[in-house]
């Protein structure tokens, strides 16, 4: 994650479950914008990680506070298990 990105903004969102998820806007370096959700469990792990108790906390933050869970794809699948 490139250090240049910042927490913008944040706000919550209902997910097709019905609970509720955290939408946070992301400001690059190079004025671009964008979007990301993280659902609760994730946040929990996210404010964990940042050391806040409150989600507004993060507004301000390096987007590298949200780097909290390794994608499927990286876990160390072998070759073989994809067959």
């Amino acid at each position: 994650m490139s250090d240049g990105a910042m927490i913008e903004a944040l706000c919550l969102t209902p997910t097709h479950d019905g609970e509720a998820a955290l939408v946070i806007t992301l400001r690059f370096a190079n004025g671009g914008r964008s979007k990301v959700q993280i659902d609760a469990d994730g946040m929990r792990r996210v404010m964990a990680r940042a050391g806040v108790g409150n989600a507004a906390d993060l507004i301000g933050r390096s987007w590298a506070v949200l780097d909290v869970e390794q994608p499927i794809f990286m876990t160390g699948m072998n070759r073989e298990d994809s067959r």
